[in-house]
């Protein structure tokens, strides 16, 4: 425990900085276990020893297997979304095109397809892990891209009289559903920067011929 971190623990009391340093470090160990393992697979106990602390320390911060998931989710999504809000008022079409190649960027990750695989595969049995997966990573996509949407509309750069949720899930589809399953399958589509842009280019395209005036 004295060289978790890559480096020495003061001694005394930990500081903030310490406590926010060893939080990222435990969801990181847990979230590489439970991809590997898969939730049913992976104990409080395989990630106190993977981490080098005492099962105490573990739930001295997450109660339960579970909340120690949710966390790991929540971590995997942090800092989603951040975006100019001033910006997004003033074209708010060109903010929707960032937030897709965001959401394109994000499902390529290695860390979250991984994820996205052992949720599939372990999620029936536990509904509550697919409800807050759903709460952290897909409703702050969807809600986005929908609060963008109707901000288009008002502002006259597509038209009027559409039904913004199911455009949100629409454009969400054409976006990723093709990466995402060619993902699933083991495959590397969009590897390089040139391809992805290309791609996402096509998919914008044909995404404003159905929503333009």
């Amino acid at each position: 425990m004295s060289t978790m971190l890559g480096k020495p623990r003061r001694s005394g009391r930990p500081t903030p900085e310490d406590s926010a340093r060893l939080d990222r470090y435990l969801l990181d160990v847990a979230g590489r276990l439970f991809i590997a393992n898969g939730y049913a697979g992976t104990s409080m106990g395989q990630i106190a020893r993977a981490a080098g602390a005492s099962k105490q320390t573990i739930y001295h911060r997450y109660v339960s297997k579970e909340a120690l998931f949710k966390a790991v989710i929540t971590h995997l999504s942090a800092s989603l979304l951040e975006t100019d809000t001033e910006a997004s008022l003033r074209d708010p079409l060109q903010a929707l095109k960032e937030v897709c190649r965001m959401l394109l960027d994000f499902i390529m990750r290695d860390n979250v397809i991984a994820t996205y695989r052992m949720m599939i595969a372990d999620g029936y049995r536990y509904p509550g892990l697919i409800d807050h997966a759903m709460d952290e990573i897909v409703a702050p996509f969807h809600g986005r891209i929908t609060t963008l949407l109707t901000a288009a509309v008002a502002a006259g750069q597509i038209r009027s009289g559409t039904d913004n949720e199911n455009t949100s899930r629409l454009l969400t589809g054409i976006m990723t559903g093709w990466p995402i399953q060619q993902r699933l399958l083991g495959l590397y589509p969009l590897h390089d920067m040139a391809a992805r842009a290309a791609f996402l280019e096509a998919a914008w395209s044909m995404f404003l011929r159905g929503v333009a005036d």
